[in-house]
């Protein structure tokens, strides 16, 4: 069964209002329009927004995420969006997906920022990639053996369990990190780039941890931490002495603990409570002071 076939794909996220996915991809489309009317009119009003290394601003390292560089870049970015939001909204609401979208541009900015210090001067970030693939990291944990159908290079249909295409991704991200945009920006003599690239895989790399890190908050708190159930029998007051006086007889000693004697038995299950705690009892002594409580209540 593939991804479509499953109940989270068939309908979009609950409740009413807007879809957070439809919001992201509107204000993302909304700002590349606005681009190009900067571009057209030699006005570079959207210049404030992108994040520009060692003269960045605070707001830039979220603002940049909503600037694309060129059509493709957008495509690119959208459509994984429009594919992974749903997921993540169904299963984490509306807020869960803005939160992670959020979260991720901020990390990968993060990430972006001091992997490039002190490094060469002039580069800059744009892109709303970090974001996403934190989404979609979020939205595909636990899915690991459903099959999705990619379109590579936006024509050619290949089809893989998500495992490996997450797998894929980490792989590609941590080489070209490593072999590519690092020692690119840092212009290192011993350590030179294998080949050039104007992708972020820094910021890239942030939001995928962000999105790790997210998903294995989110399992943590799905799985119900196991209860103990405590049983407390008080035991019967002592009838008060009719003399005040000591007396001398003897005092009989207590009965063994037996099952004809469910009142000892009690006894002596609250006694190695008292004096070695409720976690030295087995699992049959507790179901039979579940039962002897019950029973002498």
């Amino acid at each position: 069964m593939g991804l479509a076939d499953r109940n989270y794909m068939r309908g979009g996220p609950s409740g009413t209002g807007v879809p957070a996915t439809h919001a992201a991809l509107g204000l993302l489309v909304g700002v590349f329009v606005l681009g190009l009317v900067s571009q057209a009119s030699g006005s570079p009003f959207l210049s404030w927004m992108a994040l520009e290394g060692a003269a960045s601003q605070p707001w830039q390292f979220l603002t940049y995420a909503f600037l694309h560089d060129g059509f493709w870049h957008l495509l690119g970015n959208g459509l994984l969006l429009w594919w992974v939001g749903p997921l993540v909204e169904s299963s984490h609401g509306r807020e869960g997906l803005v939160r992670v979208l959020l979260l991720g541009a901020l990390v990968g900015a993060l990430a972006w920022f001091a992997t490039g210090l002190p490094g060469l001067p002039g580069s800059t970030l744009v892109g709303a990639s970090a974001a996403v693939l934190a989404a979609m990291v979020l939205g595909l944990d636990g899915r690991d053996d459903e099959s999705v159908t990619l379109l590579l290079f936006f024509f050619l249909p290949v089809t893989l369990r998500v495992r490996w295409l997450m797998a894929i991704i980490w792989a590609l991200t941590l080489a070209g990190f490593v072999f590519s945009e690092l020692p690119a920006r840092q212009g290192w003599e011993a350590w030179r780039p294998a080949w050039q690239s104007p992708i972020a895989h820094s910021a890239h790399l942030g939001g995928l941890l962000l999105g790790a890190l997210l998903a294995r908050r989110a399992r943590r708190e799905a799985t119900p931490e196991p209860r103990l159930r405590i049983v407390v029998v008080e035991k019967p007051a002592a009838r008060p002495s009719a003399s005040p006086a000591p007396r001398t007889e003897a005092i009989p000693a207590r009965p063994a603990a037996s099952a004809s004697n469910p009142r000892a038995e009690l006894d002596a299950l609250l006694d190695k409570i008292s004096e070695r705690g409720f976690g030295s009892l087995s699992e049959d002594e507790r179901r039979r002071l579940d039962e002897l409580s019950q029973r002498l209540r």
